[in-house]
């Protein structure tokens, strides 16, 4: 860069300092336009800033509201009914007991317990009393629920913790110690698990007493749960129907379809 310049004769600033003050102030006018630009450049993203934070973008991992999915309902395990359970009685009367719409839905437990296990379950089950029996009837009752096989049953958990010193006798420096005796310490856990063959629980849910012939009980998702079942699980569902007279009862039941869990 050449830079050129006149100064009159009779002025008192050599010529050398005319050319070192016309560069310096074309250089502060360089600095004054360098500091205006970065300022409109800092301005710019300070001012578009509040339009961005006012309208922030859709996260893509969140479902609209409108097309969220209908809401669970009760349990999503049909298993087909039995064939029902039917009773001529000597005085003529015919009882019958069936289940239908029948669900059984394997659910995790409450507890997280491996010996737990739980289940959410439907069923309505119907009674019925036809016939012409030479017997007056005086109602009855009619009880459903489930009954519950435990492969293995777990009773008792016994923790076992042993120690122990085990002394002996060396030649000193031979085996790495300055004393003739030497001390060993040992220590073993053990845990033992008590096992008895399985059984079958029975959960009762509803019992009705009636009056006429035709009695139900309807179940919706309702949680059944048992607690120190070891090994493989079978579940069925029954229903019990007991009709009465003045001098007898008769009792029929109905066993729905086991499912293995």
């Amino acid at each position: 860069m050449v830079f050129t310049g006149e100064t009159p004769s009779n002025s008192m600033i050599p010529p050398n300092d005319t050319v070192v003050i016309n560069y310096e102030r074309r250089q502060h006018d360089m600095l004054k336009r360098f500091a205006a630009l970065a300022g409109v450049c800092l301005l710019a993203p300070i001012g578009a800033a509040p339009l961005a934070l006012a309208d922030p973008p859709a996260d893509p991992n969140v479902a609209p509201v409108a097309n969220a999915g209908p809401v669970p309902g009760g349990p999503a395990g049909p298993v087909p009914s039995a064939a029902p359970g039917v009773l001529k009685t000597p005085d003529g009367w015919s009882l019958s007991v069936s289940g239908k719409d029948e669900s059984i839905e394997p659910v995790a437990s409450l507890t997280n317990s491996p010996w737990s296990r739980e289940y959410l379950v439907d069923g309505t089950f119907n009674g019925s009393v036809t016939g012409g029996g030479d017997t007056k009837l005086a109602g009855g009752t009619l009880e459903a629920g489930y009954q519950i096989g435990c492969g293995i049953i777990q009773d008792d958990i016994e923790s076992i913790a042993t120690g122990g010193i085990t002394p002996g006798v060396g030649i000193p420096f031979v085996n790495g110690s300055l004393l003739p005796v030497t001390l060993g310490l040992s220590a073993s856990y053990q845990m033992k698990i008590d096992l008895k063959p399985g059984v079958v629980n029975i959960v009762p849910v509803g019992k009705k007493e009636f009056k006429g012939t035709a009695p139900r009980i309807s179940i919706t998702g309702f949680r059944i749960k048992i607690d120190g079942c070891a090994g493989q699980s079978f579940i069925r569902s029954y229903a019990t129907l007991t009709s009465s007279t003045d001098n007898t009862d008769d009792v029929v039941t109905y066993l729905g379809v086991t499912k293995a869990v």
